[in-house]
């Protein structure tokens, strides 16, 4: 009676025995598959932190999405309280720049931004930004980045951040600009942009740019060299609050008039005007921006002249 069961037992045995060498030798067999799969997995591991360790070394490219830690590598005194100042960014040949855009610069400690815009064509084909700071002893950002320092500090930037107006080539047939301060920084953006693209060959640009004193002139070399090179295309009017002698034309503020001697009288041309400056500029020539940054109404000299507000754009 007992026969069944034992048989029943020694099947069992010889079962587990089996499964368990067959078990055995399939480990054996997978040793060598398994350190070559983790061979196989460390080479890749090197090879994508080797990658991501050199990606790094290099320059950074530019999100409109977050702030990017960007290396300063030059510093420029312009001026009595503004720099030129430029960092590195990946240089990306083929990809085009969106003109008018600003880029938002933050003071890291304090978490504080504020726009700036580049001052070169086009900074992805350059592999650099360019931007004028001008220091204000209450402004947070403009003081902590006036004094940082090349290959030592580091710009924390987000852009480009296309404006809501776009330019388009050959879209105008005269464009003016009224600016004042660092306001020529998105001015002198796109009349390089404008005057350097070879398809883009009828716009006419002029440029009125007001300022306290000589030495407040940005960029006044480089504007007065395209001036001489495009002669018959760019025409540009300095007026200054307090002139270095009585022979300077252009004395105080913006006037009608000076605006009138710059646009041309012809009613059916296609014409954009651009203001960029202080508030208290923006307030007498045009109208300041609205408090949600939209354009807001058109007042001011520009309104007086019959401009409509379609023929002008407020940058902030």
């Amino acid at each position: 009676m007992f026969k069944p069961l034992y048989r029943s037992f020694i099947s069992t045995c010889q079962h587990r025995s089996f499964t368990t060498s067959t078990l055995n030798n399939k480990k054996k067999q997978s040793f060598p598959v398994a350190t070559t799969t983790a061979a196989i997995l460390a080479t890749a591991c090197l090879g994508y932190y080797g990658w991501q360790y050199f990606e790094n070394k290099g320059p950074k490219a530019l999100n409109p999405d977050r702030y990017i830690p960007f290396d300063l590598v030059q510093k420029q005194k312009i001026s009595p309280d503004s720099y030129r100042l430029r960092v590195s960014i990946k240089q990306e040949e083929n990809k085009s720049y969106p003109i008018p855009s600003c880029l938002y610069i933050k003071d890291d400690t304090i978490q504080v931004m504020r726009p700036y815009t580049p001052i070169n064509a086009n900074p992805y084909k350059d592999g650099y930004i360019d931007f004028i700071v001008k220091r204000y002893e209450n402004g947070s950002v403009s003081r902590t980045i006036s004094g940082f320092e090349p290959q030592v500090d580091q710009v924390h930037i987000r852009g480009p951040m296309a404006e809501e107006y776009e330019y388009r080539e050959n879209s105008l047939d005269e464009i003016g600009m009224i600016a004042g301060g660092t306001g020529i920084s998105p001015m002198y953006q796109i009349i390089r942009h404008i005057l350097e693209n070879p398809n883009d060959k009828n716009t006419r640009i002029w440029l009125i740019y007001g300022n306290k004193t000589m030495s407040d002139i940005l960029l006044k070399s480089e504007l007065d060299e395209l001036q001489k090179k495009y002669s018959d295309r760019l025409n540009i009017k300095y007026v200054l609050e307090h002139p270095p002698d009585d022979n300077w034309k252009d004395v105080g503020y913006v006037t009608k008039e000076m605006i009138k001697s710059m646009m041309s009288q012809d009613e059916n041309i296609r014409r954009k005007v651009f203001v960029c400056g202080p508030d208290p500029m923006l307030r007498w020539v045009s109208g300041e921006r609205a408090i949600d940054y939209s354009q807001g109404q058109l007042s001011g000299l520009l309104s007086q002249l019959g401009l409509s507000s379609k023929e002008v754009w407020k940058f902030q």
